[in-house]
């Protein structure tokens, strides 16, 4: 605002000084021009913001034609009036000497300066608009190369990651088979104990489906095993209130994401409190699943955790469930809470067939 106002100043000024530089009255010239400075801006502005957007921009050159020949008429009224009707009047002059010619010439003149000026300063703003928009377009652009570049290097990382893990699977697998084999008799918890372990660390070679999924049924026996282990780990001196849905609908969900809650909760909660038990609830609906977990926080040592298990699970329901989940955490001084909600999908006939 304030440059435009600093440019049209600049302009009258150029324009009065040049009028009257050579006259001893001035001051009839500079009220003229002052009043036609202020039509001109009429008419620029009026081409500039209104007109021009309107036919040119949408391709209506035949319209714009006629719109600033009526701008050329508008002046040339104005003009006429403003020469002949209003300043004698109240300058109380006579009017000057009528000539179509050099009135019509004249207005024609600070038309074509009023038109040309607003119109190449449209054409600015839009090729500004235009480039403007062109910057934004490449930074998204930029901004979504960088993010996938970013996921494939996670995935990159997550499978790295995943490789070490598998380090001489089968010797691990072979060896809890042997000490399996070896407690089935003498010690049948310790091997039943033994076993669910070993369920539980297969899962994570076992093919997936074509999406990266699993059963929700199969995600849930792994639950039941982490806490048959726990109980066995403590002689069934612990208290955990589980509750699961009996129909799951033939769901699937995304692996490891439901036990590393669980995990969680055994590492850092308190397990002997009979008042506070360790709570874990499943239930499933037609929107999805919901999982809950509460328990009281355990005062004194803690298991070792790396801290990593948390933001695993965050980034892979935003990976997984863009929009499609909540997810949120209730950290109090004694209490720890989460509640999550994720929509599931059915399993085909084809994809079980395949992959369990």
């Amino acid at each position: 605002m304030l440059l435009h106002l600093g440019l049209w100043v600049l302009y009258a000024t150029v324009q009065v000084v040049s009028s009257t530089i050579m006259l001893t009255n001035a001051w009839p010239v500079l009220a003229v021009t002052s009043v036609v400075f202020a039509f001109q801006a009429v008419i620029f502005y009026a081409n500039a913001e209104w007109l021009l957007p309107r036919t040119l921009e949408k391709n209506k050159k035949t319209l714009w034609i006629v719109g600033i020949a009526g701008f050329m008429v508008f002046i040339i009224l104005n003009r006429y009036l403003i020469l002949y009707r209003i300043y004698p009047v109240v300058s109380h002059v006579a009017p000057p000497t009528f000539d179509w010619l050099v009135l019509v010439s004249i207005a024609i003149w600070w038309w074509f300066q009023a038109i040309a000026l607003s119109t190449a300063y449209w054409f600015a703003k839009v090729s500004i608009q235009k480039e403007r928009k062109i910057n934004l377009q490449k930074e998204e652009l930029n901004r979504r190369e960088t993010e996938r570049l970013r996921l494939k290097q996670e995935k990159l990382e997550l499978e790295v990651a995943y490789l070490r893990a598998q380090i001489n699977p089968h010797f691990l697998f072979n060896t809890l088979g042997y000490f399996y084999n070896k407690t089935a008799n003498s010690q049948p918890d310790v091997a039943e104990g033994i076993a669910a372990l070993t369920n539980i660390m297969r899962s994570s070679l076992k093919k997936r489906g074509p999406d990266g999924m699993v059963s929700l049924e199969e995600e849930i026996e792994h639950i039941e095993s982490l806490i048959s282990i726990y109980f066995m780990r403590f002689n069934n001196n612990i208290h955990v209130e589980y509750s699961r849905p009996d129909n799951l609908h033939g769901q699937r969900i995304l692996p490891h994401i439901l036990i590393t809650l669980v995990e969680n909760a055994f590492k850092h909660g308190e397990l002997h409190s009979s008042a506070y038990p360790l709570k874990i609830k499943l239930n499933l609906d037609e929107s999805g699943l919901y999982f809950y977990i509460n328990n009281k926080k355990r005062i004194g040592p803690k298991e070792i955790s790396n801290g990593i298990g948390m933001e695993y699970v965050q980034r892979q329901l935003e990976n997984t469930y863009p929009n499609k989940y909540s997810f949120e955490i209730k950290d109090t001084d004694l209490f720890y809470s989460l509640s999550l909600h994720i929509a599931t999908t059915e399993i085909t006939l084809h994809d079980q067939l395949l992959y369990n």
